[in-house]
């Protein structure tokens, strides 16, 4: 063993070139990403650059061209017909959208000083993009005193882009406004309206001040609107728990007081309203008959009267919106369809298909009074109402004068009664339906207004009926015939952002249109 070698001495501990060699071999690892990434764009550019032909050329194809004269054919007749009708369909499903110029509202005072343009100015053209499928479900407004955006068209800007999308102008207002004022000024003590019959006058005075969006807040009409209000209130209080007891109901003035105490609910949420409108639509949902009609003071035999129901429709859709609290309201509204479709309409009278106390065969206020009820209640798009349309639009609209010696005679002034809803019926229907009926219309009302504000029965319309005592009927008839005729010219701002049916009654079918904003989720 040799005993002369030296020990190997231990390797020294080198940090640095530990240090040293980890960051060459980090190196190394991260080039290997990109170098591989080179090499496969140098292999793609090969790939291009091997079947790309540079001298490609590009072939010009040479075009002859020839003229010839085309022999023109005149359309037959009944094709420019069809033609005409497609024109019409096509402009009711697509409209044009235009966004609508505001314009200022009529104030008070620009009807004493007269600043307003003359009743003779020409109707503004409805708005090509009128639509009524723009308004979306309902909600109630929680807040006293407040105008909901349901309301939104009864604001003074609301009124002023209404009447300019849907044809009213300075004309139409300034008739409204002065027939607000004659109402105000000529309002009894109590609140009430008319020498007889006055909780009914009361209620449809009410209404038009409503749908102008006067509430107990307003600076001109607030008091005229809240006594208003009270008298209701009082009236309801007097009424019976039930409409099928010994004290009678009259359901004619039930149905319009429940109706303008369920839109004073709806546009306040005043408390004190809430309690009287419950109990005038517990009355009339407690006197419907089984067939879903209704008759005098509330029977409920076999008899049934379509102008009694009619008013009784018109309120359960207003409490509706209101959001009142009434068990069987909504199976009352349901009743209510299937008696307008399957009783009182009848299938084989096309002159009249919807009748009076019997299946078709009533007064064009019958038409109006069944075809307006189911746009409402949500049935705007069915047969029932298209037809009921159509036949206003082309039999009714052409014949209606303020003059009409021949016009049916009856207890007060029937043409105002048909007015009122056939006026609603051809908003409703369409843009087409209502500019014919809006163009005609509107200004035999303006022109026929006294300078005071109201407006009398048309001549021919006899308000009195043979037998009947003089102070029964015409006593009343001139707040009557005002109420209806201003309600008439409120149209323009009153019912779109009020009486939308919400998706889970309505039962419209969707157009194309609908259907593919549905797919896309949008919503305008």
């Amino acid at each position: 063993m040799d005993t002369n070698l030296e020990p190997v001495p231990a390797q020294a501990f080198d940090p640095e070139a530990i240090l040293a060699e980890y960051q060459h071999r980090k190196m190394v690892e991260s080039m290997i990403g990109p170098i591989i990434s080179l090499v496969l764009h140098v292999l793609l550019m090969g790939s291009v650059l091997l079947f790309y032909e540079a001298d490609a050329t590009v072939t010009q194809a040479s075009i002859e061209l020839e003229m010839k004269e085309l022999e023109v054919k005149e359309l037959d007749q009944k094709e420019l017909e069809k033609l005409e009708k497609l024109e019409e369909v096509a402009e009711e499903a697509v409209p044009t959208v235009e966004r609508p110029d505001i314009i200022s509202d009529v104030q008070v005072t620009d009807v004493v000083s007269g600043s307003v343009s003359d009743f003779s100015d020409r109707l503004a053209s409805t708005d090509d993009a009128m639509n009524f499928s723009d308004v979306l479900d309902i909600r109630a407004n929680d807040s006293p005193l407040k105008l909901s955006s349901l309301y939104g068209g009864r604001s003074n800007e609301g009124r002023a882009q209404q009447r300019r999308r849907f044809g009213g102008n300075d004309a139409t207002e300034r008739a409204v406004v002065k027939a607000l004022q004659w109402l105000k000024n000529t309002q009894n003590p109590d609140g009430s309206w008319a020498p007889s019959q006055r909780p009914a006058m009361t209620a449809l005075c009410l209404l038009s001040f409503l749908a102008h969006g006067e509430t107990p807040t307003s600076e001109e009409y607030g008091r005229t609107v809240q006594n208003a209000m009270q008298y209701l209130i009082n009236h309801v209080d007097t009424l019976p728990d039930t409409a099928s007891g010994t004290r009678k109901v009259e359901p004619y003035t039930n149905g319009i007081v429940a109706y303008a105490l369920s839109e004073a609910y709806g546009m306040t949420k005043l408390p004190n309203l809430k309690p009287a409108m419950e109990k005038a639509l517990f009355l009339l949902v407690d006197g419907q008959q089984k067939s879903g009609g209704y008759d005098y003071s509330y029977a409920k035999g076999d008899r049934w009267d379509l102008s009694v129901a009619g008013w009784q429709f018109q309120a359960m859709k207003a409490g509706f919106v209101a959001g009142a609290n009434v068990s069987g309201l909504d199976a009352a509204i349901e009743k209510g369809i299937s008696f307008i479709k399957n009783v009182a309409y009848s299938k084989t009278n096309e002159a009249r298909p919807m009748g009076y106390s019997s299946p078709g065969g009533g007064s064009w206020g019958m038409q109006g009074a069944g075809a307006l009820c189911l746009q409402l209640l949500g049935e705007g798009g069915c047969r029932e109402v298209k037809t009921v349309a159509k036949l206003i639009s082309d039999t009714h609209l052409p014949t209606i004068l303020w003059i009409d010696p021949n016009a049916p005679v009856g207890p007060v002034a029937q043409a105002m009664y048909c007015w009122y809803y056939e006026t609603q019926v051809m908003f409703h229907t369409g843009q087409s339906s209502w500019r014919k009926w809006n163009e005609k219309f509107a200004p035999m009302l303006v022109q026929n207004q006294n300078e005071d504000g109201h407006w009398d029965a048309p001549v021919g319309q006899k308000p009195l009926a043979k037998g009947a005592k003089k102070t029964e009927v015409t006593n009343y008839a001139p707040w009557y015939n005002t109420a209806l005729c201003c309600l008439s010219l409120q149209v323009y701002y009153r019912y779109l952002p009020t009486y939308k049916m919400p998706k889970s009654m309505a039962k419209e079918a969707k157009t194309a249109l609908d259907s593919l904003d549905d797919e896309l989720g949008l919503s305008l």
